[in-house]
């Protein structure tokens, strides 16, 4: 039997991540100096399939890129190596990043100072990740073995179509100079989570180089979604809440970006919507579930079911000290909500349902 990885899940939760290519893109004239809108288009696309399909690989086979092989379940949660095993699927995307970043286009191909890339880079294994990028028609010249320290110069090249290096040079100056510009710890999460070249994110198309909108707003999570009743329900009910008065605050949980909305001088969100390994999430910061039992038979059942699950415990119930559960009875039957680590009430939102959301917050917190 084959053995499992964690970040071979962890692979398919960050390939999730890459945002959606609409039909039509509206394409800046900055990027369209030397290159037709179609040809830019059809290679900015073949980029965007190309690194779903990386992600796939590394999935699948993710010795192949110097992937650390912890076996899934061996560590907890929080260790160090399970840290590793949900970053390290951006590796090798972070350090193509850093890679187009350090270069000069020039004679339908890159030249990169080997200095100025292990200056910047913060990923290890670059040869394995090099010697993984060769199996998807890239070709590297000017240093041996793979070895950063080999060469002055690294060069690259991609003979099936050379649009396809210019693009990724574009990006990757256009996100060195802006979302990268004075950023201390471009790895965590929340920078990876908004980072346009690694989320291969159309938007960054529709300014000129030097000016970023991207993700500064509810788009943050709506990016990542790839149902367009996901993305409408996100701009729904951030309008209706910034409207009641909540203060909007990205969040960068593991599993994915988060918009929190905080009532006041709370220091506690009272609503959050998540990219929950790709899926859309809500969470409701319900204080008093048995306030809510009533208006549950207005409700369709899928809100219902919310309240019927129950969570078998946490760390913190175990040893007596947690604080931050509610328990309520049910349908005949006790239920306990861990809230240690976010609210205690999550389900997939429906746009019908929002009076609802609004209603049963309104019970749980009175």
């Amino acid at each position: 039997m084959k053995d499992t990885y964690s970040v071979s899940e962890w692979a398919i939760i960050r390939r999730n991540e890459l945002v959606d290519i609409p039909k039509e893109l509206p394409i800046h004239s900055d990027f369209l100096r030397t290159l037709t809108q179609e040809a830019f288009e059809c290679a900015f696309r073949e980029i965007g399939q190309m690194f779903w399909q990386i992600y796939s690989d590394m999935a699948e086979t993710p010795e192949n890129f110097g992937m650390p092989l912890y076996r899934t379940g061996e560590y907890d949660y929080f260790s160090k190596q399970a840290r590793e095993a949900r970053t390290a699927p951006w590796n090798l995307f972070y350090f193509l990043l850093c890679l187009f970043s350090c270069g000069e286009w020039k004679e339908k191909r890159l030249a990169a100072d080997t200095e100025e890339i292990r200056r910047i880079n913060r990923v290890k294994k670059t040869g394995s990740l090099l010697k993984a990028l060769e199996d998807y028609g890239f070709i590297f010249s000017g240093i041996k073995n793979y070895q950063l320290s080999s060469g002055s110069s690294l060069e690259v090249e991609y003979p099936d179509d050379p649009n396809v290096v210019e693009v990724l040079f574009l990006l990757a100056q256009k996100v060195k100079n802006t979302q990268m510009k004075d950023v201390k710890n471009d790895f965590s999460h929340m920078n990876m989570f908004v980072n346009g070249f690694i989320g291969w994110n159309y938007k960054l198309l529709a300014e000129d180089m030097n000016t970023c909108t991207l993700a500064q707003g509810c788009d943050y999570v709506g990016d990542k979604m790839h149902s367009e009743a996901d993305r409408e329900l996100i701009c729904m009910m951030d309008r209706l809440l910034t409207g009641m008065g909540y203060a909007m605050k990205k969040g960068d949980f593991n599993e994915g970006p988060s918009v929190r909305y905080y009532r006041g001088k709370s220091k506690v969100y009272a609503y959050a919507l998540n990219s929950d390994r790709g899926n859309l999430c809500l969470e409701l910061r319900i204080r008093n579930a048995e306030n809510c039992l009533e208006y549950l038979r207005q409700c369709p059942d899928r809100i219902a079911e919310m309240f019927r699950h129950s969570d078998s415990g946490c760390r913190n119930r175990i040893n007596g000290t947690c604080r931050s559960g509610v328990d309520y009875r049910f349908e005949g039957q006790e239920k306990w909500h861990c809230g240690c680590c976010g609210a205690r009430f999550r389900l997939h939102p429906c746009k019908e349902d929002i009076p609802h959301y609004i209603k049963l917050m309104e019970l749980g917190n009175g």
